[in-house]
């Protein structure tokens, strides 16, 4: 089978499936939960004076790490369960078994593609958001700059992600960014001012 053929029997099985607005609210959610995690993880850092970017990259990424391990086994019980119930409703309501069709193929494949789409997106937000702290344990950034501009990466991150959301919704844009931007900021002022 052709890569061509293989993106369309994936479209396909996402769109019979409506896994493509499943993935997209696990996406925008656990990037949110990963990003607001790591804002606390470098404000907590600075609050508390570590500024060694390896203690917290340690702490980062671990959290990320445990986010994703977390959010795999999580959403794979929890879709495989719900798409179970599912399956089971219309076999009852065709009375026929569906095992081996297209669509107990495509709740298979969007089972396991949601729940990575929930494992990687906190992990992929952490890791845009420590870049700079990882410039700073190579040296290529000071460490006081590293913790500012991960603080920098992060909110901008929550902008782009309430953009998206936004888009999605047909809602301004700016303004839907600057909320999630807001909530960023206070989870920063928060954890400052109790450390």
């Amino acid at each position: 089978m052709s890569i061509r053929n293989k993106i369309k029997n994936i479209k396909f099985y996402l769109n019979i499936t409506k896994g493509s607005t499943i993935a997209r609210r696990y996406f925008i959610m656990n990037s949110f939960d990963g990003i607001v995690t790591i804002l606390g993880v470098v404000t907590g850092s600075f609050a508390t004076n570590i500024f060694d970017p390896s203690k917290i990259l340690a702490i980062g990424l671990s959290t990320a790490l445990a986010m994703g391990i977390s959010g795999i086994s999580g959403t794979f019980i929890a879709e495989k369960t719900e798409r179970e119930i599912e399956m089971s409703k219309l076999e009852a309501s065709l009375l026929s078994d569906l095992k081996g069709t297209i669509y107990a193929k495509a709740v298979r494949f969007t089972v396991i593609f949601v729940s990575l789409v929930d494992a990687l997106s906190p992990i992929l937000a952490s890791v845009i958001a420590l870049t700079p702290i990882i410039l700073a344990y190579y040296k290529i950034l000071s460490n006081m700059i590293g913790i500012y501009l991960s603080e920098v990466f992060a909110l901008i991150y929550l902008f782009i992600l309430g953009s998206a959301l936004a888009k999605t919704l047909g809602k301004n844009l700016i303004i839907e960014g600057i909320k999630m931007m807001f909530i960023g900021i206070l989870t920063t002022i928060i954890i400052a001012f109790i450390f």
